[in-house]
């Protein structure tokens, strides 16, 4: 069960956005799952399943079924 029930908001510049989107997409993963991981100072060369796990959770209860790695 996810109990991630506080936000933090930052501001950044439209630059900054850009680059932390295409490495989270590089890392294969969400922008939040992303600033997570380098926030708590992760290595993001390491698979981390718990973070899949919540994404695909997170995927399948919103309804977005597209890339999600099924190939059918």
């Amino acid at each position: 069960m996810n109990n991630r029930i506080c936000d933090i908001h930052i501001r950044v510049t439209e630059q900054e956005k850009r680059r932390m989107e295409a490495r989270a997409k590089k890392a294969q993963i969400s922008l939040s799952a992303y600033l997570r991981r380098v926030g708590v100072g992760e290595d993001l060369s390491q698979s981390n399943p718990a973070e899949l796990f919540d994404e695909l959770e997170e995927g399948v209860g919103h309804g977005n079924y597209k890339n999600m790695g099924h190939q059918g």
